[in-house]
């Protein structure tokens, strides 16, 4: 006569089987999860990239189709000096919008390689950037941004006789150079 385990052995290898089938089901999906949320990032910065790629790249192409329009205006021609605000407003609402995408300490990536356009970007169009006027366009948090990290390059820099009309939230005798850090 053959041997049979008892109806309670039986159960309890099925418990177990179950116990285990249940806990390497959740185990995947715990580690479904986290690679969905890794290709998900991944793909928000692959997207934040290609798109401010594109619109500088649209920038740039602006820029070499109308060099004059790369210098803040030497000449009294209102016509000049309109194209090149709307010119200023773009590049600087263009790296507005950098600075926004690169917030998070997630975004290194990011800050690596768009910062030194910033920094490009200021010293280019900074005196335009500092007219009161202008400053007014973009948000404090911005503001504050562009003095601490990317003061006014030497050969911009107001007089102090300009001190009185920048106000009180930007100063002429900005601390520190260095970069942000990442």
């Amino acid at each position: 006569m053959a041997a049979f385990a008892d109806g309670t052995e039986v159960m309890t290898m099925w418990t177990k089987v179950q116990i285990i089938a249940d806990t390497g089901a959740g185990l995947g999906i715990v580690l479904t999860l986290f690679y969905s949320i890794w290709s998900f990032r991944t793909t928000l910065r692959d997207s934040y990239y290609a798109e401010l790629d594109r619109v500088y790249f649209d920038l740039l192409q602006i820029g070499l189709e109308h060099p004059d329009l790369l210098d803040f205006p030497a000449s009294p021609d209102p016509s000049n000096a309109r194209r090149y605000d709307a010119y200023a407003f773009m590049v600087w609402n263009f790296v507005e919008t950098v600075y926004d995408r690169c917030q998070g300490w997630w975004k290194r990536r990011l800050r690596e390689t768009w910062y030194p356009v910033i920094a490009a970007e200021n010293a280019r169009h900074r005196a335009w950037f500092d007219r009161p006027e202008n400053r007014l366009k973009f948000k404090e948090s911005f503001r504050r941004f562009i003095d601490v990290h990317y003061p006014t390059p030497p050969a911009v820099k107001p007089s102090n006789a300009d001190a009185h009309v920048r106000g009180p939230s930007v100063s002429p005798g900005v601390r520190g150079s260095a970069r942000p850090e990442s």
